[in-house]
This record gives C-alpha cells, sequence and structure tokens, in this order.
C-alpha cells in the first residue's frame, strides 16, 4: 500500500518519514513518496547533530558525508550570483566557470574514490557529471541541463518537464546513449540505490524528483534528502529558476530495525529529533493510502 508523505522543512520531512515507516510492519513501506515544500530553508542544525550521533556510534558514514554523494557542497566555490538573461558575459562567466571548476575538481579525486570498494562503478555525483562515472571523460549530464534550462529562460518559458539525469544502468556499446536499466542490471540491491532524477518546471519554479529502488531511512535517508536539496539549489542558481518542490519515491522504504535496534532503537532516535526539533515539530502527517 503505497504512502504520500507531506512536510514544509527537510527535518520535518525525514522524522515524519522514519516514524511511518516505524510503525509499519518489520519497518518497512513499499511506494513511499515523500514531498517536501520547502527545501531550500535547509536542514535544522540540532536534528543533524542527533542524526550524525546515531551514525557514528555505529561506525556508519556521518550525515554530510552521505549528502556529498550527491552534491560535493565544499568543493563548489558560490558566486553570489543567480543566473538571468540579463547578466553580463562577465557575470555568466563566473557562474559558468564556478560549475565547471566544481566538475573538474570532483573528477580529480575520482581516481581516489574508485579506490574503495563501494565506489568502483562510480558514485552518485560522477554519474552526473561524467557518465557513466567511471571516467573523467563521460557526459556531463548536469552541465547539459543547465545549459537546455538557461535556453528555457532566454526564450522566457516558465514550465518544461524533459530534462532528467540518469543515475543506474549502463551506457550503451557505442559509448553515446543513456540506458536508465540495463538488461544485465540483476541486482536486488546494492548501489545504485538511486536510480533517476526528474526536473520539472512549473511557473518558473524547478522542482526536483528523485527515484530510489531501496531507500535506507537511517544509515542514508537524511544525509540523501539533503545533497539532493543542495544539488537543486544548485540548478536552480545556475539556471535562474526558484526553487519549487523536492520529493522522493522510493519502491522500498526501511528503517532498518535489523541495523538500529529494532522498532524502539529507531523510536529513540525518532525521540531525540523531535526533541532536538522542539516545540516547532509538527505531528506526524497521517500518511495517504492508496
Amino acid at each position: 500500500m503505497s504512502l504520500h508523505i507531506p512536510s514544509v522543512g527537510i527535518s520535518e520531512a525525514w522524522i515524519q518519514t522514519l516514524e511511518t515507516v516505524n510503525s509499519k510492519p518489520h519497518g518497512t513501506a513499499t511506494h513511499t513518496l515523500v514531498s517536501i515544500s520547502a527545501p531550500h530553508d535547509g536542514p535544522h542544525p540540532e536534528v543533524s547533530a542527533v542524526v550524525d550521533g546515531a551514525l557514528r556510534s555505529r561506525g556508519r558514514h556521518g550525515v554530510f558525508t552521505v549528502a556529498n554523494t550527491i552534491f560535493p557542497s565544499a568543493l563548489y566555490n558560490d558566486p553570489g550570483l543567480d543566473f538571468s538573461p540579463e547578466l553580463s558575459s562577465e557575470e555568466t562567466a563566473l557562474l559558468d566557470g564556478a560549475a565547471g571548476e566544481l566538475y573538474e575538481a570532483y573528477l580529480d579525486t575520482l581516481p581516489t574514490l574508485r579506490r574503495i570498494p563501494a565506489n568502483r562503478a562510480g558514485t552518485y555525483f560522477s554519474r552526473m557529471v561524467s557518465w557513466p562515472g567511471k571516467s573523467a571523460t563521460g557526459t556531463n549530464q548536469l552541465a547539459a541541463r543547465i545549459e537546455a534550462l538557461r535556453k528555457d529562460r532566454r526564450r522566457n518559458l516558465r514550465a518544461s518537464n524533459y530534462s532528467d539525469i540518469a543515475v543506474a544502468g549502463e551506457a550503451d556499446g557505442a559509448g553515446g546513449g543513456l540506458e536508465e536499466y540495463a538488461l544485465t542490471d540483476t541486482r536486488t540491491q546494492g548501489f545504485p540505490c538511486l536510480v533517476h532524477i526528474d526536473l520539472s518546471v512549473r511557473a518558473g519554479a524547478l522542482s526536483l524528483l528523485a527515484v530510489y529502488r531501496h531507500w535506507h531511512l537511517i544509515t542514508r535517508g537524511y544525509g540523501n534528502l539533503i545533497g539532493l536539496a543542495r544539488l537543486q539549489e544548485f540548478l536552480c542558481q545556475q539556471t535562474g529558476f526558484t526553487v519549487g518542490e523536492l520529493a522522493v519515491v522510493a519502491g522500498h522504504a526501511n528503517a532498518e530495525h535489523g541495523d538500529y535496534s529494532g522498532k524502539s532503537g529507531v523510536a529513540d532516535i525518532l525521540a531525540n529529533a523531535k526533541a532536538a526539533l522542539g516545540s516547532g515539530c509538527s505531528e506526524t502527517v497521517p500518511a495517504a493510502s492508496s
């Protein structure tokens, strides 16, 4: 049975999603949709600290390490400009240069990153900026999407739904196309859990939808939301559209009872996160089923 969990901010959305899925049999749910109306407000710092502590106490990667797999914000030298057709050529060059330096800096680290067994097939961000993500010579999907969206801004088009970013699959034999699901892909879990990102523009706002086949809500879920929000903000800055909705669809959402001391252990993490959020934490939104 599907779930829809609408929320306003990143931290609230994560708490509501984990609480809802934790209450389900075995702590799992099928076809879970999480929608966040104000992702640009960022995560609540105290909630981030709670989740980070729970992860590190179990030897897991921290929240922002996970976020960096989707968007490595430390490598982006923000020029403090938003794209507009009215920008001067010098200002546009500053935006282009910042993006170019980000891509180059990340791909310089890729050989080192790929020495880690989990990264042998590339990383999420390497697949975005150099598909299929195993070398620095692939297709830069982000640059291509940014250019297409800038063309829309120059033509004053405020609605579109033709931009997407492939994360799963393999390059075709000719090395030119993108294959969303490879026929040879028989994995039931493993990289990549994130398989696709869809970009839609409505009324001048750019919304981002991420599709996960398996979403680990504690080990990766909170960091995933932060990374996706940062990616969305980067795309909006580079194209001049405002930030719209951020949504995640998970074929299988997992509260990870086996790794976090069962339902009660997950509930303890939730209690700490809700306390950190404080009195402003809204009550859990009942999940709409269909």
